[in-house]
């Protein structure tokens, strides 16, 4: 069988032995490998990105995006704008909807039909 060498919690070794009573500190090997975390019960990877390092990338990048509409559209607001007090609403709608992203169940890996569209 496959088990591991751990020490102080971390896996330092790998080896194919007849019984865990080979050697001290052996564990079974289940998952994982040489640097891998051992809590007494769970192999994790020291490595593995978390969801969080996954996540602020991706913010980053939506909220550029977003922060790029609501600038493309800030003409839409100003006194001197040419749009009606209906159409003005409308693109104060669409501004709302694109602040209100970062609440959004799939934020921040959002799809195309997730963001707000665009007035015309």
């Amino acid at each position: 069988m496959r088990a591991h060498v751990v020490e102080n919690g971390v896996v330092v070794n790998t080896l194919l032995v007849g019984s865990l009573e080979d050697l001290p500190n052996l564990v079974e090997a289940t998952e994982g490998g040489i640097g891998w975390t051992y809590d007494g019960s769970t192999f994790a990877n020291p490595n593995q990105s978390s969801d969080s390092d996954i996540d602020t990338p991706a913010a980053e990048d939506t909220r550029y995006t977003r922060n790029l509409l609501l600038a493309e559209s800030d003409w839409t607001q100003a006194n001197d704008s040419p749009l009606s007090d209906a159409d003005k609403e409308t693109w104060a709608t669409y501004r709302t909807s694109l602040r209100n992203l970062t609440n959004h169940d799939n934020w921040p890996h959002l799809r195309a039909d997730d963001w707000p569209t665009k007035p015309s």
